[in-house]
């Protein structure tokens, strides 16, 4: 590739290059929002259902440890998503009063919703513990293949934009080629001359000779009046 070739050509590949990789930097993040937001209303509804259901029995004035349907429904609701770690229920101390689930991962979501009875006074808590490793995977699942996708664009996009700078490049040669040997009578003809150029160049050639014709008419012009004036 010539000097020019390349002076044209690496900041095209450049600006696609940074368009590509903030367009797939935008899209993850948007993604990653997303999924988040949709995965924390899925566990806030969750939470809801089991206060909802756990309130009924403390609105009869049992204690949070008497209330005989937690386990069975905290159990229930851990076999339903394999993503939560743990649910467990709190007395108004904090003390955990039944609970389920595995041992807690290293990167987790904890949330938590406070119980009340009918008089509106809490006395409890529960609190769920959600892995964040399946929504992890899938976000990096999904920058990698869009990382990979954006590298073929880059690559496509430059060899494109390669291809056509030469091309383009080669014709302006070619023309200023044409143009000089059409100026140029000394040198031999091209044989395959760029047409446009060959009509530039023969205007060029006209416009010329119109102006070496004007000057020649006035100059005869003024040497005929000095020739006048001397005769007086």
């Amino acid at each position: 590739m010539s000097r020019l070739s390349i002076t044209i050509t690496t900041p095209i590949v450049l600006i696609s290059a940074l368009a590509i990789g903030l367009t797939v930097f935008l899209n993850v993040g948007k993604l990653d929002r997303t999924l988040g937001e949709l995965e924390q209303s899925r566990l806030h509804f969750t939470l809801n259902n089991l206060r909802e259901n756990l309130e009924t029995g403390l609105d009869l004035g049992l204690p949070v440890k008497g209330l005989g349907n937690a386990q069975a429904a905290i159990d229930a609701e851990a076999r339903q998503d394999p993503d939560i770690v743990s649910i467990s229920v709190l007395d108004d101390a904090g003390a955990v009063a039944f609970s389920t689930g595995r041992p807690a991962d290293t990167d987790i979501t904890r949330l938590r919703t406070g119980m009340s009875n009918n008089l509106g006074v809490q006395v409890g808590a529960i609190e769920l513990h959600y892995s964040r490793r399946a929504h992890d995977g899938f976000i990096s699942a999904v920058s990698r293949q869009l990382t990979m996708a954006a590298l073929a664009a880059v690559v496509i996009s430059s060899l494109i934009a390669v291809l056509g700078i030469r091309l383009w490049v080669r014709r302006i040669r070619r023309t200023l080629r044409s143009i000089e040997a059409t100026l140029d009578t000394s040198q031999p003809p091209l044989r395959r001359p760029d047409r446009h150029a060959t009509a530039l160049a023969e205007r060029v050639n006209d416009s010329a000779r119109n102006a070496l014709q004007e000057l020649e008419r006035a100059e005869r012009a003024i040497t005929s009046a000095d020739v006048a004036g001397t005769g007086l």
